[in-house]
């Protein structure tokens, strides 16, 4: 009894009020978690500070968090899913080697914790896994040794009570976490080319899946049946985004989980976008291209915190950005000349930033920036020029000469993937390529945000 007082006692003090300045009222008896939300919301810039690198062998393609950021897993090359401990490696209970530092931003001095890892295999037809697991039967029809599947996407339960990983050969794998951890308990079958696309819907009953097949499926996890399979797009699924249900500040949404689980935003790698709502006998109900000479890619797409924009990635350094009620791309941004294709985007709460990942740096992007009339490091583009990074206007100190911030860290390599986490105080990046173009440093690195008013 003792034990449950205490907990009972830490959730009462979890939830008491912090003084949150002019971020606006909060809701009585609100966790912190909540709290930080809210601040998020409102902020108007990020400090975002690297402090961990997770150290991987191999390229790393994807990555998922459970909620409350106590588990950080990821999939790469070498087809090995590892679970690190989030807490512990952003609060520094192992540091970085002398040797391991070297070439890295001086604020990187963490290692991240690795607690465990599992292979993931291919399994075949005929050793589909029981309800309870691979039965001894089963396990002998597997050839030896058995085949392991690159793992291009994963999508965690938000407690981590179970895992799922998309593999080479079309299938998906269904993980249990919290007890048999590692333990194929399902196998999804329809798919027939590399899963690229894994993502959960808001009540992680249900998972959307994307493939090189060029066919996104909606599934029922609780029968392992197929609810709706849509029309092939013309090239290879590249994301797939529920579309948030406009309350950022009010109702829960972190890296990973939709909020509207009848809409999502559907990507392919020709560049085209298409918003797909469950409830239409049609499927497609808006679309969106490439226009204004932007080359037919994408590979990476992300709605804002309010659902009323997506932004795209282009192949020609620049992002996209898509009205969802217009139905038209409103504005086109470009990152200076020579920074490479943009490969992953991440929209901040506060729905003015948006953090843009090429192959030189991760830029944090201000979407309310005016050009200075006086700035002539602007091209007749809107590209920024070769001002450095936070240099302010001599005629407006408050006024910075480029409309984005560098979030150091990051340099040289593709990334593959931007989390950030529900309350907003935390961030990660990681490097590979998807099975598609790009080279990679093998850098996961763990940020932490500050939000300022």
């Amino acid at each position: 009894m003792q034990g449950t007082s205490d907990a009972m006692l830490m959730d009462e003090e979890e939830e008491e009020i912090v003084d949150m300045g002019d971020s606006g009222p909060q809701k009585p008896n609100a966790p912190i978690g909540e709290q930080l939300r809210v601040e998020a919301s409102k902020a108007a810039y990020y400090e975002i500070i690297p402090s961990t690198l997770a150290l991987h062998p191999c390229p790393i393609h994807c990555v998922a968090t459970t909620k409350n950021m106590k588990w950080m897993f990821t999939g790469g090359e070498d087809g090995y899913i590892r679970k690190y401990d989030f807490m512990r490696s952003i609060n520094g209970d192992h540091n970085l080697t002398a040797a391991q530092r070297h070439g890295l931003v001086d604020s990187i001095q963490n290692a991240g914790t690795m607690v465990s890892a599992w292979e993931v295999e291919e399994v075949p037809l005929d050793a589909q896994p029981s309800i309870t697991g691979l039965t001894p039967e089963a396990t002998a029809t597997i050839p030896s040794p058995a085949k392991i599947s690159q793992i291009y996407c994963i999508a965690v339960q938000s407690e981590a009570h179970f895992l799922l990983a998309g593999c080479e050969s079309g299938n998906i794998n269904l993980y249990t976490v919290r007890h048999d951890e590692g333990v194929c308990q399902h196998v999804l079958r329809r798919h027939d080319k590399p899963v690229s696309v894994l993502t959960l819907a808001g009540d992680e009953r249900s998972v959307m899946s994307g493939s090189w097949d060029r066919k996104y499926i909606r599934w029922d996890l609780e029968t392992g049946a197929i609810v709706r399979e849509f029309a092939p797009l013309n090239t290879h699924i590249t994301a797939i985004k529920f579309k948030p249900d406009g309350g950022y500040a009010e109702e829960p949404y972190y890296s990973g989980n939709g909020g509207v689980e009848d809409i999502a935003f559907v990507l392919s790698f020709d560049g085209k976008g298409s918003v797909v709502d469950h409830r239409d006998p049609a499927g497609i109900v808006k679309s969106v291209g490439c226009e204004n000479g932007v080359p037919p890619w994408g590979i990476s797409a992300c709605w804002s915190a309010d659902g009323k924009r997506v932004y795209i990635g282009r192949r020609n350094g620049s992002v996209d950005e898509w009205d969802y009620a217009e139905g038209r791309i409103i504005q086109n941004f470009r990152l200076p000349r020579d920074s490479g294709p943009v490969t992953a985007v991440q929209c901040m709460p506060n729905g003015r930033h948006v953090a843009c990942a090429s192959y030189d740096n991760i830029r944090l992007w201000d979407l309310n920036y005016t050009v200075p009339a006086s700035d002539t490091t602007m091209a007749d583009n809107g590209s920024a020029g070769a001002a450095p990074s936070g240099a302010l206007n001599e005629f407006d100190p408050l006024q910075p000469l480029v409309p984005f911030s560098i979030i150091s860290g990051h340099h040289g390599g593709t990334i593959s993937a931007l989390a950030l986490d529900w309350s907003s105080k935390y961030f990660i990046s990681v490097s590979g390529n998807r099975g598609w173009d790009g080279n990679s440093n093998n850098l996961c690195l763990l940020y932490s945000v500050k939000s300022n008013n």
